[in-house]
């Protein structure tokens, strides 16, 4: 592969791009409309976070695998046209529900679509860039989304408060009666535009693999998957159980704070998407510049734990801010809070898709971003649920929903950046193993000793 992107590769990272923030437009578009549903299909907060945890995690983590394996043997662009396609009917479907389980039925298949867009994009862009180029590219695709998080809320807010400027084009009948399903029926409009211009996305040749030993290939078998997932369990799990644990938290806030910022100050949908959109915007520029000069200034020192490193200052630092929340007395208030651990939660994200890519060959890349995926979604899976059941049978209502938001999400993520700072060992060794024993990035100081130095002696390859 050229040493240099080409100029259809970045054009393929823009569309991929607009993918994901199509995703997040349709993900918060439900959640702005809670209260709407809520009301007009009389559901209890235990119900709402279902949708969001049984309906949309649940959903994505049964079809991530499968997903990711397809990815690993099929035209990778035709398989996610596919997705796109699957999600924007679940999302039209929405506008035709009339009850909890027909939601819930339409939200499952928008997560199950939903569920390949990280694996089949992150095993895409080795496709598209070369080693020297990788890692930016994981880093733009990444800022794309993130900023697009908030600028999707924010679309959604726009969308919800403005489809009255077309609902009278509309003939009015059973399932046009209330503007909430315009919103879904409007939203559901681009995905096939978007499917189609994935599918002409042009890639470059699928990079080779960097030369392995036949001492690391007799430690580390590249092609064997389950052999690999055996060999290098703990480094996976010390990985992807904190980043499950952090979505866990993630998903306890940020899913429930427009909700509790409708409720607690009567905001309209236009106003807190505006305003969360615009935290999560801010948030994410701050802390995607903070990780990206932390990596650029301590790759001498850190060398090829950079990545690793730059999550677990990031995590920590995140825990340490919920518990503001519970001293915010004004909406301005929440938003500044929410600027601020949207930076360390994206900062401290920013650079683990090249963890993940780190850690295992490109032959297995779709099946290991499946697992990330799945491992994440599974703990997304109880997080809305736990929130929904604390603030429906422990919490009183006032400020109910925020204490059960709190009460879920703060102990997750200590948990979380704990084990990740305890793993270090587990997760160096396992990149020393993949890496070329050439490698251009330094392994970092004392991070591999006696007999795990890598690569092995020539006494423990006789061995």
């Amino acid at each position: 592969m050229q040493s240099r992107a080409s100029l259809a590769s970045w054009y393929a990272l823009l569309v991929l791009s607009v993918a994901t923030l199509y995703a997040v437009i349709d993900r918060q578009v439900i959640i702005l409309l809670s209260q709407q549903l809520k009301a007009d299909l009389h559901l209890s907060d235990t119900q709402i976070g279902s949708l969001q945890g049984f309906g949309a995690v649940l959903f994505a983590s049964i079809a991530a695998f499968p997903l990711g394996w397809l990815a690993d043997r099929m035209d990778r662009r035709v398989l996610l046209s596919l997705c796109v396609i699957v999600w924007s009917i679940g999302i039209a479907t929405c506008g035709l529900a009339t009850s909890y389980p027909s939601l819930l039925v339409s939200v499952a298949l928008l997560g199950a679509g939903e569920a390949g867009l990280s694996i089949i994009v992150f095993a895409l862009i080795p496709q598209l860039f070369a080693e020297k180029q990788r890692m930016t590219a994981n880093f733009i695709y990444y800022a794309a989304s993130v900023v697009g998080g908030g600028v999707g809320i924010a679309l959604a807010g726009l969308i919800i408060d403005h489809i009255g400027v077309i609902s009278h084009l509309v003939p009015t009948g059973e399932f046009t009666r209330e503007t909430w399903r315009l919103v879904f029926f409007a939203v559901a409009l681009p995905g096939p535009v978007l499917a189609i211009a994935i599918v002409f996305l042009r890639l470059n040749s699928q990079p080779a693999p960097a030369p392995i030993s036949t001492a690391t290939a007799i430690e580390l078998p590249v092609l064997n998957f389950r052999a690999y997932l055996a060999a290098n369990w703990k480094a996976i799990s010390a990985v992807f159980v904190p980043f499950g644990l952090v979505i866990l938290g993630a998903s306890a806030v940020f899913t429930w704070l427009p909700i509790i910022l409708m409720r607690r100050f009567e905001m309209t949908p236009g106003a807190v998407g505006a305003g969360l959109g615009t935290a999560m915007v801010l948030g994410s520029v701050g802390g995607l510049v903070l990780a990206g000069a932390a990596a650029k200034t301590m790759k001498s020192r850190w060398g090829v734990m950079t990545p690793v490193r730059v999550s677990q200052i990031g995590y920590s630092l995140y825990a340490l801010i919920i518990p503001l929340y519970l001293f915010a007395r004004t909406p301005a208030e929440i938003f500044v809070i929410a600027t601020i651990q949207m930076g360390l939660g994206i900062g401290g994200n920013s650079l683990l898709p090249t963890v993940v890519q780190d850690l295992a060959p490109p032959q297995l890349l779709g099946r290991f971003f499946a697992i990330s995926t799945v491992s994440s979604t599974l703990f997304g899976v109880i997080s809305p649920v736990m929130v929904g059941l604390l603030s429906d049978h422990v919490f009183g209502p006032a400020n109910g929903l925020q204490m059960a938001s709190l009460s879920v999400a703060f102990p997750a993520v200590v948990i979380g950046a704990t084990i990740y700072w305890l793993a270090d060992r587990h997760i160096a060794r396992t990149i020393a193993r993949v890496r070329a024993p050439d490698t251009s990035l330094p392994l970092p100081s004392g991070e591999l000793a006696g007999d795990d130095r890598w690569p092995p002696s020539t006494a423990r390859n006789e061995a």
